[in-house]
Parts: structure tokens; sequence; C-alpha cells
């Protein structure tokens, strides 16, 4: 995938037109495509916990470039905390009365108003930026909010930090208004938090797709900040402390880890250029004449079928999550139904949180006295 992606761009046909939207989405590809590579070479190296690490950076920007590419909501929010529970809900009522008067009159753009996950809240719905003369033409909004927002601006003061002279009075209130806009950008558009409920909001993960990210961010996470014997599970014979010093643990990683962490980055490029592809697909013709995704998309295509024994976000359970389904939970008229635990129901199957044992289980074979055998996808 890395190396057709490299080769995509010399078979995208631009339009007479040029936008620079479209040339920065696939720069920020183009870096997520350095990290994806960063993360083979240290699997290679046999740096697992460290290449697991920098997944959960590569994931993060993954759900961030799914809201660039196709997050076409984007909200206001009135803060309501001085009201009380009761008051807050009746001014909620009020407002989603009026919004529906105001939608019959058509006298607004807003599409619904609604409380805010968290806190009283409110917020208002709009449809994504548009373009007078191109109505079908859409920017989302987080691609402005990633360009714009600067952490540096909303957590350092000037004041703390050397400074050649002291600011006048209206830079300093000027100053203090950009760490608002930053604050608020990044707890409402940015922040992890707000990337889960953005990707609720514009249809594009669902309550099950919100719980495997949870898992997936979680685990990933273990290997970025302190987390005690994180990394020592990855290891073989794990449970063995031998002391003395050295670089890392005086045994090797196992074998599923090394694998987990090659099909975590497997996953993640493939999320990445699907993104990108369907964003060159859908450009007008002024901008883009012919994508040129067919070789790219010959690759991504097969990464689902040819990883089967791996349950991300977006694909489906594994057979072993069938598997595991059916012996625990369902029941001989179900294996009547269905004729066996490969034909149960997806939505029967729960997500295992417990990503690397279940992970090493998926990969072994198993028998049971009425669902019969689970075959290795290596066997």
């Amino acid at each position: 995938m890395l190396d057709s992606y490299s080769l995509w761009g010399s078979k995208i046909e631009h339009g007479k037109t040029q936008h620079a939207m479209y040339g920065e989405l696939l720069e920020f590809v183009n870096l997520r495509m350095e990290t994806a590579d960063s993360c083979l070479t240290l699997i290679e190296n046999e740096k697992i916990a460290d290449a697991l690490g920098l997944g959960r950076s590569l994931l993060e920007h993954y759900l961030l470039f799914m809201l660039m590419c196709r997050g076409n909501k984007y909200f206001q929010v009135q803060d309501l905390t001085s009201l009380t529970e009761g008051e807050f809900k009746k001014r909620l009522k009020a407002q989603q009365e009026d919004l529906a008067q105001k939608q019959a009159d058509g006298s607004t753009k807003c599409l619904e108003v609604r409380r805010y996950t968290r806190g009283r809240y409110l917020m208002y719905v709009f449809e994504g930026l548009h373009r007078g003369d191109e109505p079908e033409f859409t920017i989302p909004m987080h691609f402005f909010q990633h360009q714009e927002f600067r952490p540096e601006v909303m957590r350092l003061k000037d004041e703390d930090y050397f400074q050649y002279y002291e600011d006048p009075e209206d830079v300093k209130k000027a100053l203090k208004a950009h760490t608002r806009e930053a604050e608020f950008r990044y707890k409402y558009y940015l922040s992890y938090g707000a990337l889960l409920e953005c990707l609720e909001l514009n249809g594009l993960a669902d309550a099950g797709d919100i719980t495997r990210i949870e898992a997936h961010y979680t685990l990933l996470g273990k290997f970025l900040h302190p987390t005690h014997d994180a990394v020592r599970e990855l290891h073989e014979n794990s449970n063995v402390h031998h002391g003395g010093t050295g670089v890392g643990l005086s045994q090797a990683y196992s074998r599923e880890s090394k694998l987990l962490a090659a099909v975590y980055v497997c996953f993640m490029v493939h999320g990445l250029l699907n993104e990108a592809q369907v964003v060159l697909e859908a450009a007008p013709v002024k901008y883009v004449t012919k994508a040129g995704t067919e070789d790219l998309r010959a690759i991504t295509n097969v990464v689902e079928s040819q990883i089967p024994y791996f349950w991300f976000i977006f694909n489906g359970p594994t057979a072993y999550d069938k598997f595991q389904f059916c012996v625990n939970h369902a029941t001989q008229e179900n294996r009547e139904d269905w004729g066996g635990y490969l034909n149960a129901p997806s939505e029967k199957a729960v997500f295992n949180q417990s990503i690397l044992g279940h992970f090493k289980d998926t990969l072994r074979g198993w028998s049971n006295r009425l669902w019969g055998s689970y075959i290795s996808p290596f066997a």
C-alpha cells in the first residue's frame, strides 16, 4: 500500500482549476505514511511496544482525517451551566420547538438542537461549509479547525516565558481571546472525546464502532503512557523476571505481538488511504478530472479479506468472535437455525476488550462439542 500510494500522485489528473484543499489533504496523508513506515521499521527491529505506541498517534490521526474528509456537519455551543437541570430541559425543549417552526417557514439553516454529551450545553447543528457558486462542494469544518489550532496558544502564557518586552494591554487582551478560541477548538473539535462526538454526529461511527475505537485506543495508549507491565505482556514468558540491566527485556517479543503491531499498521494505512481515495473520486470535475485510484484500490480492497482474523473498527466480527459467541451464549435451537457458528448473525457477536489475549486465542485452533471446530487462520 505504501508503494502504491507513492505512485498514485502521478496518476491523478487535475482539472483546469486548482483547489488547495486536495493538496493539503494528501500532504496530511503523506505524513501519516511516514509514521506508518516508522512503525514498520520499529517492528522489523524488534521494538514492538514502541511501534504500538506510535500506532496510537496513527489511530488518532485516522479519526481526525475521517472528519476532515467527510465530516460535513458542524455545530455551535451555548453554555447554559448557570441553569438548573430542570431549567435546562425547559430551555432545550423551547429551542427545539422554535427550531421546528423556523425550519417549517425556511428561516434557518440549523439542522438540529440537541444536548451536548457532557454538561448543560446546547448544541446547534449545521450543514458543512458551502461555496455559494458550488452548493454540492462542501469543506468539512475539521479541515480548518486542524489547520488553525496551535497548542502553544492554548497552553502557554507569554508572561511565563522569555519576552523582549512586555505586551501592551490591548495585545494581552487579544492573546486571551486567541487562547479561548484555541481551547474551544480543542475541547469541541480536536480532543479525543470531541473526535468521537463528531464522528457520531456525522454518522461516521455508530455506538458499536465507538466501543471498538475506545478499546483499540486504550490498548495502544498503554504503550504510549506509563502503564505497569503493559510492555512485559508482549514478551514470551512474560511472568519470568530476570533482573539485571539491559535495553528492554531479555525475553523476545512474542510472535503474536509482532503480528498484532503489523496488523494495526495495515488497517490504519488502509483506512487513511480509503478516505483519501473517496475524497478524490468525489471531487468536482473542475478540480479533479480523473482520480486514478484503480491500482491503489486493487490493493486496499483486499486488506480485510487477507486479514480476516482481526476485528478493527468498521470491518465485521471474525470467525473466532462468532465461535466464541456461539459457544458461550447460543443454543441448540440457534445451531439448527444457523447451521453452524460461521452463519451466526454478525450483530450477535460482541467485541472482546482484551485485545491482545483474544488475538492470541484467535490464532489457535479450538473445538466444541455442540459447535464443532474453529480452525486457526494459519493452520
